[in-house]
């Protein structure tokens, strides 16, 4: 039995920006939404720090 293809499929409605407008449109966010953004950065990174990745 075959495996299925995996196709990544990208909304038309959602644009890629660039890390430049992205930064841009971020600055107008409400400053509850920039904490929340932070503490979830804050929290992924301490949680990546903990992984460990072996190789087979």
């Amino acid at each position: 039995m075959a495996k299925p293809e995996k196709h990544l499929v990208i909304p038309e409605d959602i644009t890629l920006l660039t890390e430049t407008e992205r930064l841009k449109k971020d600055i107008y966010r409400p400053d509850i939404e920039k904490l929340q953004l932070f503490t979830k950065m804050l929290r992924t990174n301490q949680l990546l720090k903990k992984a460990i990745i072996r190789h087979k």
